[in-house]
This record gives structure tokens, sequence and C-alpha cells, in this order.
């Protein structure tokens, strides 16, 4: 039986490729794959504080309602700011909202994935690399099903230093 158990895999990957799913849409099955797809976007878009409205629509469909709801509310809560404060830096406008790193990351790597009850815990490794610093560092997505996909839920930073957005992305919107 044991033997049979990367055939029958290979079987099932095999009928999901012809079954005409796209990559997009077999991430909403594996939250490895929505994990990947989010940071594979997240890097292409090089967001630098609260993303704007056109990358917080790119990045949405990785999200739960709850963390879409934040982003607008704080995009929201950024302009009333700047309307009545506009020679201050207002909330959110620079530093990294989705890394434990206020520099982001320039590259990452799926790590190992988690089952914790109803959601899954997937440990991103995560670099920044630039002409005077090499950093490491991972963090944790939280991911959950909603509408019969996993989305992320949550982002724990588990950077070690000082300068980070917070504990995590929920944390950080808040």
């Amino acid at each position: 039986m044991k033997k049979m158990l990367p055939a029958m895999a290979g079987v099932i990957f095999v009928l999901l490729v012809a079954s005409g799913l796209s990559h997009a849409q077999m991430a909403g099955i594996y939250p490895t794959a929505v994990t990947e797809n989010f940071y594979d976007k997240y890097l292409a878009l090089d967001v630098r504080g609260l993303p704007d409205k056109d990358q917080a629509w790119e990045l949405s469909r990785y999200f739960s309602s709850q963390i879409k709801t934040l982003i607008k509310t704080a995009r929201r809560k950024q302009q009333e700011f700047i309307k009545k404060h506009p020679d201050e830096k207002p909330p959110w406008i620079e530093g990294d909202l989705f890394t434990s790193s206020f520099e982001g990351a320039t590259s990452f790597r799926v790590g190992k994935m988690r089952v914790k009850g109803a959601t899954r815990e997937v440990d991103v490794l995560l670099h920044h690399v630039s002409e005077s610093d090499k950093v490491k560092w991972t963090d944790t997505v939280i991911l959950k099903r909603e509408n019969k996909k996993w989305v992320i839920a949550n982002i724990i930073f588990k950077g070690k230093w000082q300068f980070k957005t917070g504990s995590s992305l929920l944390n950080a919107l808040k």
C-alpha cells in the first residue's frame, strides 16, 4: 500500500491538470501554493507601506475578508490623517506591512506546513539583500478556508529586531 501512495498522488495531480485547473486555481486547493503565489505577487508589486488601491486589488485574492476590510479601513484612516495633518507623516506610509523587516524581503522560500485544527501554518524563509547587508528570517503565514479556498488570515512576524511593524499583519493593520 505504501508503494502505491506516490503513484496515486501522481494520478491525482495528472487529473487536476487534465481538468483544466490553472496554477492560480490550484493555489486555492493548497495552502503552500497560496503562500508561494502571494509572495511572488508581493515581490513583483514592490509594496511599501499600505498597498495602494491597485496593489490591494492584486493582493486581495490571497487575503481573508478580515484582512481586506482592515486594509480598506487603514487606507481610509490614512487619507483622513493626510487631510487633517498635511505636514505630518501619516500611518502606514512607509516600511513593509507583510514581513518582519521594515525594508521588506527581496526573496523567499516556502518552508514547512503544519496543520493546526482548521488552519494551516506555513513557514516562509525570507531574505533581504542590499549592497551593504544580508538579512534572513522566518515568518509564519496562517491560512484558513473561506469561500471554499485557502486564504491568508494572518502573518506572524518572527524577525528578532526592534524595528518591525508589530507582531503580526493583523496587529500592524489595527
